[in-house]
């Protein structure tokens, strides 16, 4: 979520010297141009523009918003069925050894995955050298902004599903839609040359 950053240090840089009556009617077009809509579609394009930074830094390298790596993908042996892997082809690989060892747990005949989740991922073609929260990209495809007001924007994802598996991979590492730092930083710079443009466009 975040908040409407308010336009400091603005000044008219101009020589020439408007009159009061002058000067109070363009402060009256910039306060009208800086409410209502223009505050609503700003608050979108932060959120948007939001959501690719933490795509790009979690997806792409799996750093959290306080630049830690998070924990790696488990290699710890684990049970398997075909539900367990997302793509044919990954189940298909598994289960074409013939030396693999079984197990019923609960009426289900499940197989002992060596190498664990990280083998599951390996076996899908999918990269283990960090953790990106992805094997389908459904969840990251999902998630946008769910509310928006003329001074905050959330994000998060829609469908049920993947509400629940990016709850559960933040109850298991950490919120994966914090900002850090200089990404807030720089969405604050965003605003406000949006708002120095009105400035500008309006002789001050």
């Amino acid at each position: 979520m975040f908040k409407m950053p308010s336009p400091d240090g603005l000044q008219k840089k101009s020589t020439d010297v408007m009159t009061l009556p002058e000067l109070n009617k363009t402060f009256g077009k910039v306060a009208k141009d800086m409410t209502g809509r223009f505050q609503e579609e700003m608050m979108v394009k932060i959120g948007m523009e939001a959501k690719r930074m933490i795509f790009e830094r979690v997806h792409d390298t799996g750093i959290d918003a306080k630049g830690n790596k998070y924990a790696p993908y488990s290699t710890k042996n684990t049970l398997a069925g075909s539900s367990t892997f997302a793509f044919k082809k990954g189940a298909d690989r598994f289960f074409s050894n013939k030396k693999l060892e079984w197990r019923t747990v609960k009426g289900r005949h499940l197989a002992i995955l060596p190498g664990g989740y990280a083998k599951i991922r390996e076996l899908q073609d999918r990269q283990t050298g960090f953790v990106d929260f992805s094997v389908t990209n459904r969840m990251w495809k999902d998630i946008n902004i769910i509310q928006s007001t003329i001074t905050t924007v959330t994000l998060g994802a829609k469908e049920e599903l993947n509400k629940a598996k990016l709850a559960g991979n933040t109850k298991r590492r950490t919120d994966i839609l914090d900002l850090n730092q200089k990404e807030i930083d720089e969405l604050k710079k965003t605003y406000g040359l949006s708002v120095l443009n009105i400035f500008k466009e309006n002789g001050l």
